[in-house]
């Protein structure tokens, strides 16, 4: 059973907002030379010695979050329960790995910004005393602080899994309540406090984790039926600025307290003569601005050679539409986790945080994907979107009736997918149909290839805007073409690969024919998808 990673903010507590500032100060100063060394010797002092040897001897800090994900638990579950007591001086003294876990985090983070959906859901199974679950539900409506970095999954199964809620019960269990956590993290709001798709840096490669930073403040929404719903979106992101702020404020005349003062009040060392220490207070504040997704990318300039930027074209036509018929899958209230994962992964557009938190039982409403129960429901919905390119995913017993009077009838339809728990059943009628048919059993296998596919008829329309000499669309287009191909490869995992490779040789090919404040232009509105 993990201990409880979560405490109430209580943002008038001087105490808790300083704590909050000196995360902020012990993740963006730089390492001291014998922090290293601290670092081992205050391990060794902590009966670590069997562990210890091996991190002096191979630890390198391009591998944090291998080492993080040991199944031995060193340094994480060291480097957590330190965190946990949200004491700055104990918590310096595992700075060392945390800080180049905090940098590994960031890079990870501004690079996912190109491909990233703007909502993801994520899940955390947890196990907790009744006494821990108690106080958990006191935190209902209010905000909340992780203590510690929080490991959660993109598989719903997983976390039912580490939740126990397959163990059979026994005497030892009895005082103990499985809990799943569903966050969903508006994803271009977490700057100060980021999170990274980990698994292909991961000790563990099978777990589809998603590591959230120490401090991250989420909403506390509500308790249905299985969980938790937690949301990290800008009014929190918002809610860590002014906790900053305040914390700034509590120090009197903030614009003469240095860093480094402020770590001595708290007896954490400091190198006094390094200009980082030297630097005002108010000094993180500018930090937190450079550190904003607009400013990742280059400013652009107001003015084109070609035409101004009033003028330029803002995005892609969406006109790709899912539609998914199934008896079971089809009900509002079934499956909610595949759907929200496929219809997040294909969203293209900018969109509303409230729309995933409506209901947490019945799916919503998506522009991106329809799911239907019969065959005349689905043939209604084709009829009605002909003008959309539209990717049909069927179960295997519907799939009989429908697929031929579909191929026969609705060219807009551009792949047929088959989900089913049986593929050899189907293959004899299938047969016919193996140009635009495919057969999935496992799926993350389906998704994968859906949300390709999806791409790929991106890139067709790319190559067809550049051959038209609308290379701006075309540009477009392809970089949303390559968002749906690394959201394949990231989200899914699937063991399908599928090569970047020719849809980068297209994009600088295209980039070549434009001006760069127009690329620039059109970089900054795609990654703000």
């Amino acid at each position: 059973m993990t201990e409880n990673p979560f405490r109430i903010v209580i943002q008038d507590n001087p105490n808790f907002i300083r704590y909050c500032l000196a995360m902020s100060i012990l993740c963006t100063a730089p390492l001291r030379n014998c922090e290293r060394d601290e670092f081992i010797k205050f391990c060794q002092g902590n009966n670590l010695l069997q562990y210890v040897s091996q991190f002096y001897l191979h630890y390198r800090p391009d591998e944090t979050i291998q080492w993080y994900t040991r199944p031995s638990g060193f340094p994480s579950k060291f480097v957590n329960t330190i965190c946990r007591t949200q004491h700055p001086l104990l918590i310096s003294k595992v700075r060392y790995y945390l800080k180049h876990l905090h940098e590994h985090l960031t890079r990870l983070y501004q690079d996912s910004l190109f491909w990233i959906p703007q909502f993801i859901i994520v899940y955390r199974g947890q196990r907790f005393s009744s006494a821990e679950y108690q106080k958990l539900v006191q935190y209902n409506e209010k905000p909340i602080l992780t203590t510690t970095y929080l490991s959660t999954t993109s598989a719903y199964n997983i976390a039912v899994e580490f939740s126990g809620y397959n163990i059979r019960s026994n005497a030892s269990l009895q005082d103990e309540i499985s809990v799943i956590f569903k966050i969903v993290i508006q994803t271009k709001n977490t700057r100060l406090k980021p999170f990274a798709y980990i698994q292909e840096y991961s000790h563990v490669r099978d777990e589809k984790e998603i590591l959230i930073s120490m401090g991250t403040i989420f909403s506390f929404v509500n308790i249905y039926k299985r969980g938790i719903l937690l949301i990290h979106g800008q009014s929190e992101e918002e809610m860590e600025k002014k906790i900053l702020y305040k914390a700034i404020e509590s120090y009197g005349n903030e614009r003469t307290m240095t860093i480094g003062n402020v770590l001595i009040s708290m007896n954490i060392p400091s190198t006094l003569d390094d200009d980082f220490y030297c630097r005002p207070l108010t000094s993180l504040l500018e930090e937190y601005l450079q550190i904003k997704p607009e400013n990742i990318v280059n400013s652009v300039s107001t003015e084109s050679q070609i035409m101004t930027i009033q003028d330029w074209p803002e995005g892609v036509t969406n006109d790709h539409l899912i539609i998914w018929v199934d008896t079971f899958i089809g009900e509002n209230n079934t499956c909610i986790e595949f759907k929200d994962a496929l219809a997040n992964a294909i969203n293209l557009i900018k969109d509303e945080i409230d729309r995933l938190i409506v209901n947490n039982e019945i799916y919503p409403l998506r522009r991106e994907l329809i799911t239907l129960r019969t065959i005349e429901e689905c043939l209604e919905m084709i009829d009605i979107n002909r003008d959309k390119k539209i990717f049909l995913i069927t179960s295997g017993s519907l799939g009989l009736q429908l697929v031929p009077r579909v191929l026969n009838t609705f060219p807009c339809v551009e792949k047929i997918y088959i989900f089913c728990g049986y593929i050899r059943g189907l293959v004899d009628w299938a047969m016919d149909f193996t140009d635009k048919l495919l057969m999935f059993d496992f799926p993350n296998d389906l998704f994968a290839r859906v949300v390709y596919d999806i791409g790929m008829y991106y890139m067709e329309r790319a190559i067809n805007f550049s051959n038209s000499n609308e290379h701006i669309s075309a540009l477009y287009y392809l970089y949303y073409c390559k968002t749906l191909v690394m959201r394949t490869i990231h989200i899914f995992h699937s063991y399908l690969w599928f090569s970047l490779t020719p849809i980068d040789e297209y994009i600088a090919m295209e980039e070549s024919l434009l001006p760069k404040d127009m690329v620039q232009h059109v970089r900054h509105n795609v990654q703000h998808v």
